[in-house]
C-alpha cells in the first residue's frame, strides 16, 4: 500500500508539471494536428480524398512515426528536467525505491500519450461519415498503437538516464526509437541480406506492430511489448541505483 500510494505521489507530479505550463498541451496538439494533416491532405497524393477509402490502414502506418517525435519530446524532460533544475541530488533524498520512481515517471508518461491517441480519434470518426471502416482494425491498431507508443516510453526512461541536458536526451531518445523501430523494415532486407534482416526483426517493435495493423490480436505480439517493457523498466531502476 505505501508503494502504491509512493507511485501515485510520483504519477501525480509528473502530470502536474506536464500541464502547469502550456507545454503539455502543445505536445498534443500539435500531435493531433500533424497527424490530421497528413492522413487528411497527406504527402502527394496520398491524402484521404486521393484514395477516396474509409480505410485506416495508412492512419495506423503513420501514427508510430509521430509517436517516435512526440515520445521524444516528452522523453527529454523525463531525467534531465530533474539535473537541470537541481531536483535530481532531492530525488535521491527522498524515502523513495528507485523502480517507485522508475514506475510513477513510466506510468505518468503512458497516461500522457494515452491522451496523444486519445485526442486522434475524431481522425476514424470522420471516416465513419463517408464510409464503414473496418471496427475490429480500429481497435486492434489503436490498441497496437498504444503498445509500441508505451514501449517507446520504457527505452526512453532507460538511455536518458546517460544525458544531462533536454536537447541531447531528445536527438539521442528519436536516434535510439528509430533503430529499435526501424528493424522491421522491408528495406533492410535488401541491404542486411535476409538471414540478418530475418534475426533483427524479431527485436523490430514495427514487425510485432504489423499484425494490430492488420486487426489480428496475436498473443505473441503482445507478449512481446509486455517483455520489452519490463526489460527496460528493471534496467532503468538498476541505472538509477548505480546513479544514487
Amino acid at each position: 500500500m505505501e508503494s502504491t500510494n509512493r507511485i501515485f505521489a510520483v504519477v501525480k507530479k509528473e502530470i502536474m508539471l506536464a500541464f502547469n505550463t502550456a507545454l503539455g498541451y502543445t505536445f498534443i496538439l500539435l500531435f493531433m494536428f500533424v497527424e490530421s494533416l497528413l492522413f487528411f491532405f497527406g504527402i502527394g497524393g496520398n491524402s484521404f480524398w486521393d484514395r477516396k477509402s474509409s480505410d485506416l490502414g495508412f492512419f495506423f502506418l503513420l501514427t508510430p512515426y509521430l509517436l517516435l517525435l512526440f515520445v521524444s519530446a516528452i522523453g527529454m524532460k523525463i531525467w534531465a528536467e530533474e539535473k537541470e533544475s537541481g531536483t535530481w541530488e532531492v530525488l535521491f533524498t527522498l524515502p523513495f525505491k528507485e523502480w517507485e520512481v522508475v514506475l510513477g515517471k513510466y506510468i505518468a508518461c503512458c497516461v500522457i500519450v494515452f491522451l496523444a491517441l486519445l485526442s486522434t480519434l475524431f481522425i476514424p470518426l470522420t471516416t465513419m461519415i463517408f464510409g464503414a471502416p473496418d471496427i475490429g482494425i480500429l481497435i486492434s491498431g489503436y490498441l497496437g498503437v498504444f503498445f509500441v507508443g508505451i514501449t517507446f516510453v520504457s527505452i526512453i526512461l532507460f538511455f536518458t538516464l546517460f544525458f544531462n541536458t533536454q536537447i541531447g536526451t531528445f536527438l539521442f531518445g528519436f536516434f535510439i526509437l528509430s533503430i529499435f523501430y526501424s528493424f522491421g523494415i522491408q528495406k533492410l532486407a535488401d541491404f542486411l541480406g535476409k538471414n540478418i534482416y530475418e534475426w533483427l526483426s524479431i527485436f523490430s517493435l514495427q514487425s510485432h506492430f504489423e499484425s494490430f495493423r492488420l486487426g489480428i490480436l496475436d498473443p505473441r505480439d503482445i507478449y512481446f511489448y509486455i517483455s520489452v517493457n519490463f526489460l527496460f523498466l528493471t534496467l532503468a531502476s538498476f541505472q538509477l541505483r548505480e546513479n544514487r
